[in-house]
């Protein structure tokens, strides 16, 4: 496994074309849609088996860390410190910066898998 391998879960969406089922406060990543996990917690079980938990960062924004912080409760210890909390909501580029710019501070070799935190994949 490469040492300079990170992964960033992008979870600061709000959901708002998967209303009405999801919320800005709930949003689709924190839906059960297939199994009894959340779209976030199949993310953290696909990404595992190739970067360990400390090496996981997880893009948010201030009202949604509090709710992904419980769904991730299983790691609460290793994702303490990964949590990279958006300023404002600006979409996808700018919260791929910010995980870079806070990655490249902690590892300047850091090579970084960027993953969204509600799609659906079957047959994983």
């Amino acid at each position: 496994m490469n040492p300079h391998l990170y992964a960033v879960i992008l979870a600061g969406g709000s959901g708002t074309r998967f209303w009405p089922l999801s919320r800005q406060l709930y949003p689709k990543q924190l839906l059960r849609i297939l199994g009894d996990k959340t779209l976030i917690q199949q993310t953290m079980d696909r990404v595992l088996p190739c970067v360990p938990a400390g090496r996981i960062l997880i893009s948010t924004n201030p009202a949604q860390a509090d709710s992904i912080r419980f769904q991730l409760g299983e790691w609460k210890d290793e994702l303490s410190h990964n949590f990279v909390i958006e300023p404002e909501a600006r979409n996808t580029a700018p919260a791929i910066a910010l995980a870079a710019i806070e990655l490249i501070k902690r590892d300047p070799e850091a090579v970084m898998l960027v993953l969204p935190a509600d799609h659906v994949i079957k047959g994983d």
